[in-house]
């Protein structure tokens, strides 16, 4: 009899006791964004691409480069790298008709950015070395006096 009796007093002193204890009560933040942007892959440079041909047109913000296969826009950002004869040079060094080669990216919504565009200066065709003919001497010309009036 005293089991029945002792159970329900025990749980009453535990149920005072621990409505005497302070407690506080916070929302619940959903970690679920933050973990996932910190977790997520930062997203990969893209892929250069080569390039090659001609300057068909070429301002302060973009180059169009033409080649047998395609032509492209490449937008000029202050990252674009110019390069004459292997040496560093400016966008004011290329112009409409230079035979260029360089590298491009291209991202996600397609638009095109050029990395780098060198251009050769092309050499002079060497030409083959002539041998001098004698040229033909003309007869040599005499200055004669002139003629004296003939007696009337």
């Amino acid at each position: 009899m005293k089991i029945p009796l002792l159970t329900p007093a025990l749980v009453a002193i535990l149920g005072l006791a621990l409505a005497g204890v302070p407690m506080t009560a916070q929302a619940q933040t959903s970690t679920n964004a933050a973990s996932a942007a910190a977790t997520a892959p930062a997203p990969k440079p893209a892929k250069p691409h080569q390039l090659g041909g001609s300057i068909t047109a070429i301002d302060a913000s973009s180059v169009t480069v033409a080649s047998t296969k395609k032509t492209l826009t490449l937008a000029i950002t202050p990252s674009t790298t110019f390069k004459k004869d292997k040496l560093a040079a400016t966008l004011a060094d290329f112009a409409v008709g230079d035979k260029v080669n360089g590298s491009y990216t291209k991202d996600a919504s397609g638009a095109m950015t050029a990395n780098s565009l060198n251009k050769k200066t092309p050499k002079a065709p060497k030409v083959a070395p002539t041998t001098a003919t004698p040229a033909t001497v003309a007869p040599a010309v005499t200055n004669s006096p002139p003629a004296t009036p003939a007696a009337q």
